[in-house]
This record gives C-alpha cells, sequence and structure tokens, in this order.
C-alpha cells in the first residue's frame, strides 16, 4: 500500500494521458513549430491590442501602440522584480 502512494497520478492514469495527447496535434519539424509559435504570438498580440483600443475607446492607431508600449514595459518590470525574488528566495532556501 505504501508503494501505491509513491506512484504519480498522471502515472497511475497513463491511458487517459495517452488519449488526451493523442488528440493533440504536435509540430512534426523544428521550423512548423517557430512559425506556430509565431502565429499565436501575432494573433495573441492583435487581441492585446483590440482589448485596448476597446477600453480605452480609441481610434487612434498611435494611441494604442503608445499604451500597448507603455503596458508592455509594465509587464517587464513586474516580471523582473518576480524573477529577483525567485532568486532571492531560492538563495535563501539553499542556505538553509
Amino acid at each position: 500500500m505504501q508503494r501505491d502512494r509513491e506512484v504519480p497520478i498522471w502515472l497511475k492514469r497513463l491511458d487517459l494521458v495517452r488519449d488526451e495527447l493523442r488528440s493533440m496535434r504536435f509540430p512534426r519539424t523544428v521550423e512548423e513549430g517557430v512559425n506556430q509559435c509565431a502565429e499565436l504570438s501575432a494573433v495573441s498580440m492583435g487581441l492585446f491590442k483590440e482589448e485596448i483600443r476597446r477600453s480605452l475607446g480609441a481610434r487612434n492607431e498611435e494611441t494604442v501602440e503608445r499604451e500597448t508600449r507603455r503596458l508592455m514595459a509594465r509587464f517587464s518590470r513586474i516580471d523582473e522584480r518576480w524573477k529577483d525574488t525567485r532568486r532571492k528566495e531560492c538563495v535563501t532556501s539553499k542556505g538553509q
């Protein structure tokens, strides 16, 4: 019984994982994967700009672009702070 608890849940239900992965289509080549990534990135950026345009009620593309850049810079700063915090936590936990 003890051994049964040590087995990860995904391994216990490997047949479900296999069925789920079969329904997905993975890129066959690196180039295809990079193209899919670029396409997803472009679509997400378009949706992001559309949401900014809608929330600001902006008709001017320059306003949308300026707000997009401002938000991306803010996200970048937030991400850097999060990474710094994680690094400090990792150093602290390793030092104990």
